[in-house]
């Protein structure tokens, strides 16, 4: 491994002490054991395999019908696919237009399958996908204080 890069840092005298002592016994210089230590703690961030769910919100395979309000205004009817606390994933028809990107925002309006009220949520656009039927996945931006209650509870559950 070629070391090319020189980085430097301030560090109180505790820590240097401590990293000193540290090399001197695992007898390696301190740039050796500071890389270590650092290629250990990014080996421990980072994820093992291809299946692990690099989404913060566990998510829940949900059927449900949806109505859904496109950035034209207009309504159409949809499937939910899946919820979080952070995000659905929608289907709509093809005819639905709508584009991913931070100034774009959509409503969702839903029952849950034990539900009584409907929720509504405001959803951000962040991946489009269309073969026949569009499916958007989405992050929430904004719903009420019940609903997200609502939605809290079905997902945990």
């Amino acid at each position: 491994m070629s070391k090319d890069t020189l980085i430097c840092f301030r560090t109180s005298e505790k820590l240097r002490k401590a990293l000193e002592k540290i090399s001197g016994e695992e007898r390696r210089s301190l740039s050796s054991c500071i890389e270590n230590i650092l290629y250990a703690h990014l080996n421990k961030r980072e994820p093992k395999g291809m299946d692990r769910e690099k989404r913060r919100y566990p998510r829940k395979r949900i059927s449900a019908p949806a109505l859904v309000r496109g950035l034209d205004g207009a309504v159409y009817a949809g499937m939910l696919h899946d919820i979080s606390l952070g995000g659905i994933q929608i289907s709509v028809p093809p005819d639905f237009e709508c584009e991913a990107g931070e100034e774009s925002t959509i409503s969702v309006v839903f029952t849950l399958p034990e539900g009584e009220r409907a929720l509504t949520v405001e959803c951000r656009p962040r991946y489009i996908h269309s073969n026949g039927q569009t499916t958007i996945g989405a992050s929430l931006v904004d719903t009420d204080f019940l609903s997200y209650q609502m939605l809290q509870s079905h997902i945990m559950e």
